[in-house]
């Protein structure tokens, strides 16, 4: 290239802005300079140099570095490219048509990007692979044995990206553990101090962040990169080429040269309000030394035109380009100085205005140190001028507008006014007073602006301001320090063995992945403070570190029921919920168990942990068994080399260290009991997994209808259908008033035909039941509330109030240990502990049993018009049917569909206009993996349905909590269960009633079935009881 400028432009490499590798052999001809620090184990047959060396890798990008910690600069810079790194196959170097599409004309020079809709991971992976292995065979001369690695990265790397990083490190490169090391800290470390400001002036951002004491406080981007710097330089040149370019298919100039041309020749203009001395009003900072005098001492500004030779384009040429042109076209990425600041996207700010915002969102103090210590990395950095200027654009806007959040012409106009100049000028001089705006001006020419120019003078206030010591006000200095770069902050921290700000174990992430990374024990709790604490002192949340998670509280019902020791142990397949914790985690998000979501992960944690603890334990045991036989037999031992450096120790020292062992072993051994507790626990809260067949969501499916549906006539008093409590009142079979008097709310009397319609009910179920081979169960009423637990009892409205009925124990039992007893809500419960800790025989599966019960729950919170009555009741009468099966899918299938048979021809049989439903996730209980409801028709109910039966399939989840085995060819399994409503008998009645009620003849039609039970009596009437009563 030619240029008119003369010596005032700097010639510079390409490899300054791209990042590129250093001059030096081809990697051909691979040389490795001499180290000092670390010697390469490259041929070495000792495996403990291999495990002290660390590698230090910077992904960046464009661009990856890579070295040994200890060195001051990366041993190889290896960059991304269409023709770099290419699979074995890949012929596109032969296919120049095809060799660059426009729309990927920057892509293809990245290793990844912050927007991955686009991005394989495979490939990138796979890319990945291939740059760490040339770089460790061709310029590291290492062999392949693991070796530790520090990972410096982007703090705002994608996850799934940083992901896919560690999965290639550990899978590949079997490198036992990975420091992760961010970009900003590690460039405030390579500087030598503890807080900066770090501007990043990278490839696809700009990005500035805040670090104080070694924590990044604050963080903020913008589009405004060498990305943008790039399109904009293209756009300039293109309409210079001569002929037609369609960007979507072929560039009219290169990505390699364009990017070429930027790195030699732009440069940045010098700013308008240059100043020397930049300060601003707030703290004194430490003095240090200004490090930008290389930018500051030019001596003139390019003139001229350069003439750049285009080898890309369809035809080779040369283009002249004037240099005011190519500052021009930093100006417009960099500062956009012709547009107004209110068409700036928060993601798109100027550098100086969005630099200046970061620190005005600072706390006082820290913005005072920060601002004292800025540092410039990242290839856009080394433009010519650019530091210079963006730092003498954020002194002006401090000159002017110091750190005001609120301005304007408004904030301007006050200040400019005499009276506040005169009641300022009391406490301390203004500097850099902004200029006005002739608009200003013509405002303060207004009666109300003369008038405030011409303030009484006051002389005891002179007098007092004349007495008055001054008070020099604080001021921070802005200054820019000089960075080595984050590669060489991460090459010192690892040299150190200081703790990066996450370590991630080789083990702990192939059992839970990204949950397996560690943070250091020690917090800098100033630093949490900064973090959680944004500009004005206001607190938010989200802020601080957060190394440690709380374990959650046992989440379901009985929970703080006391498990006597005669109670069945629960074995929940843990391992199960390891291998697919996913699994887990996105059914407890399906039924609404957010509480229970994170257990999965808290599992994966503690078993590590618990691996961690075993190790550790199995090593303290083989080292108390050598001082044991050492001990016992020291003159047989002489010939062992096992027992080489115990028989260098004293007998008292052998005593003492085996003391020491039983101590540490002790607590490791408690340790892992706690550790396995926790799991169990977390385990016991997690509810069964979904069946397929179950709707995801909270809405239901219908399956299918039960009889046709009724046809009544209105009553002609009223157009609104009675329900069964005027019904039941009117006919004299419910005396709730007298409930309310003897029970409260929720309790109620059967009187003549209602007592004796419940049971027919019941006796007319358990016929059927047992028709079908179900054998007659009387089970107690009451159960320890750990057998409850087991079964996994939990009504959906628990909102947070008691939902069964407890027994009061004496202060004699509680203390002896007896277990809390409550009263059961079903019969299943008492049905499913009855084989508790019991082993069935698999001749006897199924086992089908059938109960009949009085059910009690306290249904807290449930109020409203469509329970009263019947309807939602604390004590009624219920037949359950429980089953236990074989573990086996098609077995437990069958015997389902047996229970929702039976309970079809009940409710058909009744007359009753039913829907089956298969109820959706949100509706399911923790034991249950599949439920299907059957609702009546009530013609009184606002959505005309209520549930009147249930069957739930709950697999191996009760049995596993209960104990209870089954021998099947010769093994001992978890049998599975089933469980179904037979009749809910209030309901039922609730259902008859409005069914089957003539308003005419004011009875109520019996079901032909129950008749038998009813003396015979086909209606339920008035009779003879109410004829004294006059009816209205």
């Amino acid at each position: 290239m030619a240029s008119g400028a003369g010596s005032t432009l700097a010639h510079r490499s390409v490899a300054s802005i791209r990042g590129g590798p250093p001059q030096g052999p081809s990697p051909s001809t691979p040389h490795t300079p001499n180290r000092s620090s670390v010697v390469s184990s490259y041929g070495s047959p000792s495996t403990i140099r291999a495990d002290d060396e660390f590698i230090v890798v910077e992904l960046g990008s464009r661009h990856i570095r890579v070295g040994f910690a200890g060195d001051t600069s990366p041993r190889v810079v290896l960059q991304c490219s269409p023709e770099d790194q290419r699979r074995a196959g890949d012929f596109r170097r032969w296919q120049q048509p095809k060799r660059s599409p426009g729309l990927q004309w920057s892509k293809e020079h990245e290793f990844w990007r912050y927007d991955l809709r686009d991005i394989e991971l495979g490939l990138y992976q796979d890319k990945l692979e291939r740059v760490l292995h040339d770089a460790f065979s061709k310029y590291l001369l290492i062999d392949s044995r693991p070796r530790r690695l520090g990972l410096v990265l982007d703090p705002g790397v994608p996850l799934p990206l940083l992901t896919a990083t560690l999965d290639t490190l550990f899978s590949r490169f079997q490198s036992p553990t990975i420091s992760l090391m961010s970009t900003p800290s590690m460039s405030a470390i390579s500087a030598g101090v503890r807080s900066a400001l770090v501007i990043d002036m990278g490839w696809a951002e700009t990005v500035i962040t805040s670090v104080y004491e070694y924590r990044e406080v604050k963080t903020t981007r913008t589009v405004r990169g060498g990305r943008a710097l790039l399109d904009t330089l293209y756009k300039t040149i293109e309409p210079l080429i001569p002929g037609e370019h369609d960007v979507t298919k072929q560039r009219a100039l290169g990505f390699e040269e364009c990017e070429d041309i930027m790195c030699r020749l732009m440069w940045c203009k010098p700013s308008e309000f240059r100043s020397s001395q930049r300060q601003s009003t707030q703290l004194e900072t430490v003095d240090e030394q200004e490090e930008i005098e290389a930018e500051s001492a030019q001596t003139g500004i390019p003139t001229g035109v350069a003439q750049i030779p285009i080898n890309t384009s369809r035809r080779p040429l040369t283009v002249e380009l004037p240099f005011e042109k190519l500052a021009e076209v930093c100006d417009d990425t960099f500062f956009d100085p012709s547009a107004d600041r209110a068409t700036f996207d928060d993601d798109e700010l100027p550098l100086h205005l969005l630099l200046y915002r970061h620190l005005l969102q600072l706390p006082l103090d820290v913005r005072a140190v920060c601002m004292s210590r800025i540092m410039f990395t990242g290839g856009c950095s080394n433009i010519l001028g650019i530091k210079q200027r963006i730092i003498d654009d954020l002194t002006a806007i401090v000159n002017k507008r110091g750190w005001e959040p609120v301005f304007g012409k408004v904030v301007d106009k006050h200040r400019n006014s005499a009276r506040i100049h005169q009641q300022s000028s009391t406490t301390s001089p203004t500097e850099g007073s902004p200029s006005s705006s002739p608009g200003e001006d013509g405002q303060r020419k207004s009666p109300k602006n003369a008038a405030d120019s011409k303030p009484e003078h006051d002389p005891i206030e002179a007098k007092v301001v004349r007495q008055r010591a001054t008070v020099p006000q604080f001021k921070g200095q802005i200054r820019v320090i000089h960075t080595l770069g984050p590669w060489i902050g991460g090459s010192l921290l690892c040299q150190l063995k200081i703790p990066a700000m996450a370590i991630v174990d080789r083990e702990s992430w192939l059992l839970q992945g990204a949950n397996g990374a560690s943070r250091p024990t020690e917090v800098d709790f100033k630093a949490l403070h900064r973090q959680s604490v944004q500009a004005g002192g206001y607190a938010r949340g989200g802020g601080g570190h957060h190394g440690n998670w709380t374990l959650g509280v046992w989440g379901y019902l009985f929970a703080d029921a006391k498990r006597p020791p005669s109670a069945p142990k629960p074995i929940v397949d843990i391992k199960h919920i390891r291998q697919h914790a996913e699994l887990y985690q996105q059914t407890c998000v399906e039924r609404n168990y957010r509480n229970q979501a994170q257990n999965p992960a808290k599992i994966l944690e503690l078993h590590a942990r618990w691996q961690d603890l075993q190790r550790q334990g199995r090593a303290l045991r083989e080292r108390s068994n050598l001082l044991r036989r050492q001990l016992a037999n020291p003159a047989t031992s002489s010939d062992d080399e096992d027992l080489k450096e115990v028989r260098q120790l004293t007998r008292e020292q052998i005593q003492e260290e085996a003391r020491q062992l039983k101590q540490d072993l002790s607590a490791i051994e408690k340790g892992e009991s706690q550790a396995v507790t926790q799991m169990e626990e977390l385990a016991l809260e997690l509810p069964n997994l979904t069946h397929p067949d179950t709707p995801k969501g909270s809405d239901f499916e219908v399956m299918s209808y039960i009889n046709d549906p009724p046809t009544f006539k209105e009553s002609p008093e009223d157009k609104i259908w009675r329900s069964h409590v005027h019904i039941g009142s009117e006919l004299g079979i419910f005396d709730f008033a007298g409930a309310a008097t003897a029970s409260g709310w929720g309790w109620y009397y059967l009187l003549g035909e209602a007592a004796q319609l419940e049971q027919a009910l019941v006796q007319y179920a358990l016929a059927v039941a047992t028709r079908h081979g179900w054998t007659q169960v009387s089970p107690p009423s009451m159960v320890y509330s750990h057998i409850g637990a087991a079964c996994g009892f939990q009504p959906r409205d628990l909102n947070g109030e008691q939902q069964v009925y407890t027994i009061a124990q004496s202060a004699e039992d509680a203390e002896r240990g007896v277990p809390e007893m409550c009263l059961t809500g079903t019969s299943e419960i008492a049905l499913a502990g009855m084989k508790a800790n019991t082993t069935l025989d698999s001749e006897d599966l199924p086992l089908k049993r059938v109960a009949v019960s009085r059910c009690y729950r306290a249904e807290a919170g449930a109020r409203g018009a469509d329970t009263k009555g019947l309807y939602r009741v604390h004590e009624f009468t219920k037949v359950e049917m429980f089953a236990w099966t074989a573990p086996d899918e098609d077995i437990a299938q069958e015997l389902f569909d047996e229970m929702l048979d039976l309970q079809t021809e009940i409710l058909s049989s009744l007359g009753l206009y039913c829907r089956i439903l298969s109820m959706p996730s949100h509706d399911l209980g923790a034991s249950a993996t599949r439920k299907v409801d059957m609702e009546a028709f009530f013609p009184s109910r606002r959505d005309n349905w209520g549930e009147v039966t249930s069957a739930s399939m709950c697999t191996d989840y009760q049995t596993r909590r209960l104990g209870t085995r089954a021998r099947i060819d010769g093994k001992l399994a978890f049998p599975w269960t089933s469980n179904g409503t037979a009749l809910a008998v209030p309901r039922v009645i609730a259902a008859i009633l409005e069914n089957g009620w003539d308003e005419e003849a004011k009875t109520v039609t019996i079901p032909e079935c129950l008749r038998p039970w009813m003396d015979g009596k086909e209606k339920i009437g008035l009779g003879g009881r109410r004829s004294s009563v006059d009816r209205v």
